[in-house]
């Protein structure tokens, strides 16, 4: 259905205000669409490299907004007897999907990397936790507890 551009409708648009999506939305739509995916054993834990350098070197899932539009490059962790670039179709057309239907953008691209394979005998121990870029809580909130204190031998 073609949208509506006429002078009416625009001048309303503009007098009711903006719309701005943060990127921490569109992270966090696909966080839960891969979470979902039962061949994605997890988001990947990309570590600088020659090839890796400048921003999002270290990055497993990556964002580039556009006007009205946003892609993807994201790093995972598959399941050992997945057909990759099957499931990958299925991953990319989950994510533009979900994508558009939250945010109303339409997914440009959808880079995937396959870093890891997860081995039968780990996949029983089930998947790994997909890494979450948000920073800690306030205090007197509710805090997220990070790992133990190291020991310290004297």
């Amino acid at each position: 259905m073609p949208e509506d551009t006429s002078p009416e409708t625009s001048d309303a648009a503009a007098q009711a205000g903006t719309l701005e999506v943060a990127e921490q939305v569109f992270l966090d739509v696909v966080r839960r669409e891969i979470a979902a995916m039962p061949d994605v054993a997890g988001v990947g834990h990309r570590a600088p490299g020659l090839f890796r350098r400048g921003a999002g070197a270290g990055e497993a899932l990556c964002v580039e907004l556009g006007d009205g539009e946003v892609a993807y490059s994201v790093a995972i962790t598959v399941a050992y007897e997945v057909n990759i670039p099957k499931m990958v179709e299925g991953l990319r057309q989950r994510l533009r999907s979900a994508v558009h239907e939250v945010t109303g953008y339409v997914v440009r691209a959808v880079n995937v990397t396959v870093e890891h394979i997860l081995p039968p005998e780990a996949a029983e121990a089930g998947p790994p936790p997909i890494p979450d870029d948000q920073p800690p809580a306030e205090p007197g909130g509710d805090a997220v507890a990070g790992p133990p204190p190291i020991p310290v031998q004297e």
